[in-house]
């Protein structure tokens, strides 16, 4: 594709009716518009199959719930206790069946409009009073033996001192401390606190 061609999606605000956007079909251009629309680093979550290869995927704010995004609607039954948190972008894009194609796909109006109306019938709006279920603020990492270590990110109370240079990724800035990590998103800083479950080793 051209630099300057564009491309369609759907954007789903919080409180508002499903809307096309076009975003940029650059490599790199076609990232920050995605990261401005949603104000931050993103997430994808396949939904459905479309056709052999291209799915329909939902890219989210993947620290929605963290930053006390508004609730924006719920999934289909039988997943409808989950719920999206701040805006969304429904996009299609290859599902990895053919390992030589990637990327997103650009959709026609029709099928924008035909997709607009699926999410008003499947995707039912969210009061807007809605709050966070505990599994929903939830992140995972691994360690060296590869298990899963459970973690949560905490608002710090103050604006910590002394902090390290940054690892800056996308719209986030890591400080690895002494004590413990710190992120930096949208200007408000949180803590790295470990989460101990029936699963979760003590060491």
């Amino acid at each position: 594709m051209g630099n300057n061609q564009l491309m369609r999606a759907i954007l789903a605000e919080p409180g508002q009716e499903p809307a096309i956007i076009r975003l940029p079909a650059e490599h790199g251009a076609h990232e920050e518009a995605i990261r401005d629309a949603l104000e931050g680093n993103y997430g994808a979550v396949e939904f459905f199959e479309i056709q052999p290869g291209i799915s329909l995927f939902i890219l989210v704010n993947d620290l929605a719930a963290v930053l006390d995004m508004k609730p924006n609607r719920r999934f289909p039954a039988p997943e409808q206790e989950q719920i999206i948190y701040g805006k969304a972008i429904f996009i299609a894009a290859y599902n990895g069946a053919d390992e030589t194609r990637e990327g997103t796909l650009d959709m026609s109006e029709e099928t924008c409009l035909m997709f607009m109306e699926q999410i008003k019938l499947h995707f039912a709006p969210c009061r807007g009073d809605e709050e966070p279920r505990p599994e929903d603020t939830l992140y995972y990492e691994e360690d060296e033996e590869g298990r899963q270590k459970p973690y949560r990110w905490v608002e710090c109370l103050a604006v910590p001192e002394k902090l390290p240079e940054p690892l800056q990724a996308g719209r986030v800035r890591f400080y690895r401390t002494a004590a413990r990590e710190i992120m930096e998103a949208g200007g408000r800083y949180f803590k790295k606190i470990p989460v101990y479950t029936s699963d979760t080793t003590l060491n």
